[in-house]
């Protein structure tokens, strides 16, 4: 990250990285996510689930490592991932989250010595080129590191009724969005004809688990083994081993353990 990109993220609780990937991989992410939502029978099984398949290649994608390894750390887990298919008039939910959970470890951020340090930390894929009119995600901006609950006047994305720090953004569709899980946001009323098309990763420290996952079993076994690290259990050290095994993803790769998610349950 740039200092910019460091000053940005810790003022505003988000950041804006443009165009990061390249066209053939949107396209390709853009095709499987409208078969997921409106024709699933036509993918193979383990292509009807983000992250698999072509959306896989945002897993681990360098300039998304490059950022959460500087404000989680090097030990990250990809919580939850999901698509949006959003048509003209639908909504993903109201503001919520912000306020004073600096000390909570999942979703708490803080800065110590220099060095930013964010609990759950979202990154948006936005697969359609978005203007700030259109309805992407908001935010009131600074309310993650804010030592009080969000006021009520703050709390409204009706014209007329917006807090004076709510903010968004304007990006092609290559690009990706930070957000620390801390900031208070928003999914509003889409409001172009074009569809939103996005997918929305969660990730935290390796020593914390928020999500309990609904990724298929068949999307994560068919995923290559260095993606399928991304889902390890969580922990970091194990002692009764000597020395202590470390839950790295070096470790993962080179043995033959499933990840976290294996099972069916509800």
């Amino acid at each position: 990250m740039t200092d910019e990109e460091k000053f940005r993220f810790d003022l505003t609780g988000f950041l804006v990285r443009p165009a990061i990937l390249e066209r053939a991989e949107v396209d390709a992410i853009v095709d499987q996510i409208e078969r997921i939502h409106h024709n699933p029978e036509s993918l193979p099984p383990e292509h009807r689930a983000v992250p698999g398949g072509p959306a896989s290649v945002l897993i681990d994608h360098p300039k998304v490592l490059e950022v959460l390894h500087q404000i989680i750390g090097p030990d990250v887990r990809l919580e939850n991932s999901f698509s949006v298919w959003r048509r003209k008039g639908q909504e993903h939910g109201g503001l919520h989250g912000g306020g004073p959970q600096q000390g909570d470890p999942i979703f708490g951020y803080c800065v110590n010595n220099g060095r930013i340090h964010a609990g759950m930390v979202r990154v948006v894929f936005e697969l359609t080129d978005i203007s700030k009119n259109d309805g992407a995600t908001h935010f009131i901006a600074g309310s993650h590191k804010s030592n009080l609950p969000m006021h009520p006047d703050h709390m409204s994305l009706e014209a007329g009724k917006r807090s004076p720090f709510l903010m968004t953004y304007a990006c092609p569709a290559e690009s990706a969005i930070f957000f620390t899980e801390n900031l208070c946001h928003a999914g509003p009323v889409w409001q172009r004809e074009t569809p939103r098309v996005a997918v929305l990763n969660a990730y935290a420290h390796l020593a914390t688990h928020w999500h309990r996952l609904r990724i298929p079993p068949e999307v994560l076994s068919a995923l290559p083994r260095e993606k399928q690290a991304y889902f390890r259990e969580p922990w970091v050290a194990d002692f009764r081993t000597s020395p202590a095994t470390i839950n790295t993803i070096e470790r993962f790769v080179n043995n033959d353990e499933p990840p976290v998610n294996t099972d069916t349950q509800p």
